[in-house]
């Protein structure tokens, strides 16, 4: 029983040295994740038919309290610029409101664990009352792993659900995701109604 009892106490040194592995991974290799991502930011730039705009940050886990950073878990977003909506408001005295949506942005974060995490926050706009949750797109167990191909394919999951989450693409059927990955979101905006006695 000794024997069985220290093979479970030696699990947490084997635990330690996979956690110290995948953050090995991650470091040696979220610069060639994030070049990557750049490579798609740039093509999207140059090619897109409308061009919102895409980036890549590179951002670190930050501790508020004593205000400092873990360079152990960097952080990598790719996202899309704001996009502005076809409502506009005016006054009796010639005041206008316009709104835009936020751009999308798909996120691989490490955890404690040392995996990647991979969530888009979907599009939001001050039209909502109640900010859309994360969705999680992959979670990567070995981060020497993630491949081009693997990071093309989020990518293009990840916008292909941030389109159907957007004003621009509500009112499409969706005929390629799956209805529980996202509510769709179908209701009135909820501005006042105002009675006028102008013709329409």
């Amino acid at each position: 029983m000794f024997d069985e009892i220290l093979n479970w106490a030696n699990r947490y040194d084997e635990g330690l040295a996979h956690v110290h592995s995948r953050q090995d991974q991650w470091l040696a290799g979220h610069e060639r994740v994030r070049d990557h991502l750049k490579a798609i930011a740039d093509h999207l730039n140059q090619n897109a038919r409308y061009r919102q705009g895409f980036f890549v940050d590179t951002l670190h886990a930050f501790n508020e309290g004593m205000r400092g950073t873990n360079t152990r878990m960097p952080s990598l977003e790719f996202r899309s610029g704001p996009m502005p909506m076809p409502i506009t408001f005016r006054n009796s005295i010639g005041e206008k409101m316009t709104y835009e949506e936020e751009g999308f942005s798909i996120s691989f974060t490490p955890t404690i664990t040392g995996e990647i995490l991979v969530l888009l926050q979907p599009h939001t706009s001050d039209l909502e009352q109640d900010p859309p949750e994360l969705v999680t797109l992959g979670v990567i167990r070995e981060p020497g792993q993630l491949t081009n191909p693997v990071i093309e394919q989020l990518i293009a999951r990840g916008m292909e659900i941030a389109f159907y989450g957007s004003f621009t693409g509500m009112g499409e059927q969706p005929h390629l995701i799956d209805q529980d990955d996202m509510a769709l979101k179908r209701n009135p905006i909820g501005f006042k109604r105002h009675d006028t006695t102008e013709k329409i």
